[in-house]
């Protein structure tokens, strides 16, 4: 979908990029020319990405990091940005994320916490904190976040559902305060993406398909195209608004995809 050159010398933070739609997002910005650093937890998933990269003689930096913890954040933004891994960052892809499925009433308050924390606080400290050491002293920078359909309500994701919506908004308001600066803030929501983190939730294909008016599942590849379009010059005048690319599912009826 994009030509070789079509990022070239950009350089992109992907976190999330051991799996499913960040390692396609990486992959595809890496074959676009752009200079590619993946983040996770888990290095044997994050060098996974890296080798199918090599393969392809395309460089990726993998670098672990929970983003939960600032700390952490902060020590993997300072190799990120040091001349030896990028050297600087153009555009940051928040994809990381989780959540379990559960009945609003049984979700303790522990639980709410940590998929909040990890799905919109993430998020916030991150976002902020590459624009103060790079977009905004270099009045440029583009920000895609990765958040999630049906808008509408989706039982058993009340915790996840609460911290995406707070993600579009915090884009929103982002893109406001920071239109000044030449950076662009986005949300891209993709609708029900069979990647290995999806089969868990224990659902059969073929019957969640039925609801989706395009009648089939989403791919990661389907998704990174939306991110890199947004990411693009092709996407330069979108900002502060989330692009929903879901099949149609998000306005296609009944919501209750996982149950009651």
């Amino acid at each position: 979908m994009f030509s070789s050159d079509a990022f070239a010398g950009r350089r992109v933070l992907v976190t999330g990029g051991g799996s499913g739609i960040g390692r396609a997002t990486a992959l595809l910005f890496a074959g676009a020319g752009a200079h590619v650093a993946v983040m996770g937890r888990r290095i044997e998933l994050l060098e996974d990405t890296a080798r199918l990269a090599q393969a392809r003689s395309l460089p990726i930096v993998p670098v672990v990091c929970d983003i939960r913890e600032s700390d952490e954040v902060d020590a993997a933004l300072d190799r990120i940005l040091a001349a030896d891994a990028l050297g600087g960052l153009d555009i940051l892809v928040n994809n990381a994320g989780g959540q379990f499925v559960a009945p609003a009433e049984q979700i303790t308050a522990k639980g709410f916490r940590a998929v909040t924390r990890l799905n919109l606080e993430a998020v916030w400290y991150l976002t902020t904190q590459v624009a103060v050491r790079a977009f905004i002293p270099q009045n440029s920078g583009v920000v895609v976040s990765v958040t999630m359909t049906p808008h509408r309500g989706m039982p058993g994701m009340s915790h996840s559902s609460a911290a995406r919506a707070g993600v579009e908004s915090l884009m929103r308001t982002l893109a406001v305060e920071w239109g000044r600066y030449g950076i662009r803030c986005a949300a891209v929501a993709p609708g029900i993406v069979h990647t290995e983190a999806w089969e868990r939730y224990g659902l059969e294909p073929a019957a969640v398909s039925t609801v989706i008016p395009m009648g089939r599942l989403q791919t990661a590849d389907e998704v990174a195209c939306a991110i890199a379009f947004v990411a693009s010059p092709a996407g330069g005048y979108i900002t502060g608004t989330t692009l929903t690319v879901d099949g149609g599912l998000d306005v296609s009826g009944p919501g209750a995809l996982l149950g009651s």
